[in-house]
């Protein structure tokens, strides 16, 4: 069986951003970038499926800057088999992406897409269903397991009190919620064999692909509001305390 993960590369979850001069962007000086954290669940799946099949094969794709190589090679050292990047340095419409996806699959012609459900910049979750409907491919949302069959694969998604299990015939497409396991950490012997792996790499321009259509546009950005400092509430008794919490309850934090 091949699994392919299309990921994006985001800043990391734990880097303050700033917005930039434009106010409409942020500023990518300093930033540590990462893979989009659902997309590390996505490739945790597959994995656990290769962990169980070792003839499995998990292929990666992604499109975007040079620097998304950088993202690719530490999916490499988590355990995935191959790679190659689709670069494009100015932001092109989420629909030219997911043709540009769909280019890639054709070609390489996995069984199964694992695509996380959302990216953690944007948070917009349209690549995923987007890519299923350009390929004309079955397509299940926010699974948490992928038990492939023969010719077809279960999808297993979380509902209130339960599951769902979805049956698939394959091709198919899944966007991936959680898996059952945290995604793992690259290893050392991975990062040594990821350093020489070879990043298959295309100019987007090479796939011909329609760029018109909707694009996202950022009106402005600005940071939240910071945070004022908490109060200690002391004087008096216990009744004078409760009723000063419930004045500022009321009063100022407006949540009675």
């Amino acid at each position: 069986m091949k699994i392919l993960i299309p990921l994006k590369q985001v800043p990391d979850s734990t880097v303050r951003v700033s917005v930039a001069p434009d106010g409409k962007s942020i500023k990518a000086e300093g930033i540590t970038w990462s893979i989009s954290p659902y997309d590390e669940y996505a490739i945790e799946m597959a994995l656990e499926r290769k962990d169980a099949d070792p003839s499995t094969v998990v292929a990666l794709v992604t499109v975007g800057p040079a620097r998304s190589r950088d993202a690719l090679r530490q999916a490499l050292a988590m355990g995935c088999d191959e790679a190659q990047v689709v670069i494009v340095d100015e932001p092109v419409p989420p629909l030219a992406v997911a043709r540009a996806l769909a280019k890639v699959i054709e070609q390489t012609k996995p069984d199964l897409v694992l695509c996380g459900k959302q990216a953690s910049d944007d948070d917009q979750g349209f690549i995923g269903p987007a890519l299923a409907e350009v390929l004309g491919w079955p397509h299940v949302a926010t699974i948490t397991k992928a038990v492939p069959g023969d010719g077809s694969v279960e999808l297993w998604r979380e509902v209130e009190g339960g599951h769902e299990v979805w049956t698939a015939r394959l091709p198919a497409l899944a966007t991936v919620h959680k898996s059952e396991k945290e995604p793992r950490y690259p290893s050392l012997p991975g990062i040594m064999k990821a350093k020489k792996k070879e990043i298959l790499e295309r100019p987007f321009a090479a796939l011909g692909i329609d760029t018109s259509g909707p694009m996202l546009e950022v009106l402005s950005m600005e940071p939240p509001p910071a945070r004022g400092g908490g109060k200690i509430l002391k004087d008096g008794d216990l009744n004078q305390v409760a009723e000063q919490l419930a004045i500022l309850l009321r009063d100022e934090a407006k949540v009675l």
